[in-house]
């Protein structure tokens, strides 16, 4: 009887978790995958009713059947999800499996223990079929090392000598070549001027011609001389 007990139980859970609903949530609680949802409450009696609104990346961490023989969900929540008494006193919160609807399965990871978590079953549930695995270590990836590049040796090779220039002197400016006046072109159509005769002056009258000396005779010239030479004895004696 108890192994027959035990046979249908394990059928049972077995339908359970393999539902398309069931299966994105069980592998979110084994993973530790933050899950968000839209939860319609159960809204009577008043005392139990549960505000509807959406839960915002709810970390769930065990899956079973309620003492009621509901499924359900434990799930830490905090702010900005819907509650109707606060998250004061805690964020612990149990969810019916077939309240939850839009179920979203964030790739955000939660890896810390929430205050008041305790391990193995859950003691609100009858039968608890998942919980969390905390032996899984998220993996610590490492920053990508970049080969850095060989630097080669730099050889310095000897900057050139740089000899300091006297300054030239400063030129005088030199004064500019005449330019020559360029030819003009002559005027077309130029006319050419006519000759113009000299005025006549009044006629010259005839002059007189100088008188011609009558040429001398050879004997006058020599009594002429023999005279000259008595004027000179007679001139020498006196003043001798």
């Amino acid at each position: 009887m108890i192994i027959n007990n035990t046979f249908f139980e394990i059928l049972e859970e077995q339908n359970i978790l393999k539902t398309t609903k069931t299966k994105p949530i069980v592998d979110a609680i084994k993973n530790r995958k933050k899950i968000s949802f839209y939860y319609s409450g159960p809204r009577k009696p008043k005392k139990d009713s549960v505000k509807p609104g959406y839960r915002v990346k709810a970390e769930a961490v065990a899956l079973g059947l309620s003492k009621k023989g509901n499924l359900i969900i434990r799930a830490y929540v905090q702010p900005p999800s819907t509650s109707k008494t606060g998250f004061a006193k805690g964020g612990w919160r149990t969810f019916i499996v077939g309240r939850m609807g839009s179920v979203q399965i964030t790739d955000e990871k939660f890896d810390d223990k929430r205050p008041n978590y305790k391990e193995g079953d859950d003691s609100s549930m009858s039968v608890t079929y998942v919980t969390t695995d905390w032996t899984k270590q998220p993996k610590q990836t490492k920053p990508e090392e970049k080969p850095q590049p060989v630097q080669e040796p730099t050889v310095q090779t000897p900057k050139p000598e740089v000899k300091p220039t006297e300054p030239k002197p400063e030129e005088l400016p030199q004064p500019k070549p005449a330019t020559k006046p360029e030819p003009q072109p002559e005027p077309q159509n130029q006319v050419e001027p006519t000759s113009v005769e000299p005025e006549k002056g009044p006629e010259e009258l005839p002059q007189p011609k100088p008188e011609e000396k009558p040429a001398q005779n050879p004997e006058e010239d020599e009594e002429n001389k023999e005279l000259q030479e008595s004027i000179k004895k007679i001139k020498s004696l006196m003043f001798s």
